[in-house]
């Protein structure tokens, strides 16, 4: 996203008796071990499987959660976050190592690393996985009603059309917005030229008297409720609304290509509790875990060891697990360097129209 979870991120991870107490002093058992304080996506940590690390493990789990890579990265800058866990998608990777924002993993600590896909670890943005362990991954696309958009919807041009005015959401983050009209324009999603980000600009501009909202977090929501035909978002919670009303609601990724991303478990520098922040981490590598992710939040894991505990229905879902020729046509999001201030000032002009 979005987010996060690389081909990666692919998915995800794709991640214990004392003396009877007394009133003076608590059992040993009966103490919490420590705590963890986690920082992740909307809609990417079940409940259930939090409340099953604390009872299986003691230590006490918060969760503060975002919307955009952006949002974090700035959260992690500020210097007075007190996160132990963060979930930064691949490009981000590139920006908050080079920082000294995220701790170097010890890995003799990362217990159940080998559940994970060859495919997904090793990758450019983190190579040997020094800072990063995958945990889920995905596509980004289109997620259309039906029954209101009558031609069926197989390009990006359908988010800048005439006719949806007023009914098209966009997601609220700039990487995005920009790969959608770049995509248009037959480019990279991470194209460096100026001249072509501010065309890509001109056309998002012209673009926002025809958008409803800008929305990160609760897209899918939005679609199948009706407050939107076209909704550009992450496929794992369109595929999930889609699965509810598959007669009304669809999601495609444009044949121009979309969005591929990777997000990851990672532990920011300033943690104060790196001991849980390890126990969590194996905690979600465990296959069944993972699984249970999948089932809950219907983004791909990025653990090889969890596919046959997923439902058989997201496993085989398209949308969900998508076939090697729509992998082909996505890209992974770069770290632009210098180019990623001229985006944001290009954002910020398109946001104020």
């Amino acid at each position: 996203m979005k987010r996060t979870l690389s081909l990666l991120a692919l998915a995800g991870a794709l991640i214990l008796t004392a003396c009877g107490p007394d009133k003076e002093s608590p059992s040993p058992a009966s103490r919490p071990a420590g705590q963890v304080n986690i920082y992740i996506w909307t809609n990417y940590l079940p409940a259930d499987v939090v409340a099953d690390f604390e009872k299986k493990t003691g230590i006490k789990a918060t969760v503060d959660t975002y919307d955009s890579n952006e949002a974090l990265l700035a959260k992690l800058q500020s210097g007075v976050a007190d996160y132990d866990i963060v979930v930064p998608s691949d490009y981000m990777l590139k920006v908050m190592i080079p920082e000294g924002l995220l701790q170097t993993l010890d890995p003799t600590r990362l217990t159940g690393f080998e559940n994970l896909d060859p495919r997904l670890v090793n990758q450019k943005f983190d190579p040997k996985n020094g800072h990063s362990v995958p945990y889920l991954w995905g596509t980004t696309g289109i997620g259309y009603d039906k029954t209101k958009v009558k031609e069926p919807v197989d390009s990006w041009r359908a988010v800048f059309d005439e006719r949806y005015a007023g009914r098209i959401l966009m997601l609220d983050d700039v990487r995005d917005a920009f790969g959608a009209a770049l995509r248009v324009m037959g480019r990279s999603i991470n194209e460096t030229d100026p001249a072509i980000l501010r065309r890509a600009a001109d056309m998002l501009k012209k673009q926002k008297r025809l958008v409803k909202t800008y929305n990160s977090s609760d897209f899918a929501n939005l679609l199948a409720a009706g407050d939107v035909d076209i909704a550009q978002g992450y496929n794992g919670e369109l595929a999930e609304v889609v699965d509810k009303a598959p007669d009304r609601l669809a999601y495609v990724v444009p044949k121009e290509g979309g969005t591929l991303w990777v997000d990851n478990l990672a532990i920011p520098k300033t943690a104060r509790h790196a001991d849980a922040a390890y126990q969590f981490i194996a905690f979600v590598l465990q296959p069944d875990i993972a699984a249970r992710i999948v089932n809950n939040v219907h983004y791909a894991s990025a653990n090889k060891a969890a596919r046959d505990l997923i439902d058989a229905k997201i496993r085989n879902n398209p949308a969900i697990y998508p076939p090697q020729d729509i992998l082909n046509r996505c890209e992974l999001i770069e770290d632009l360097g210098e180019t990623s201030q001229l985006l944001d000032e290009l954002w910020t002009e398109v946001k104020a129209q």
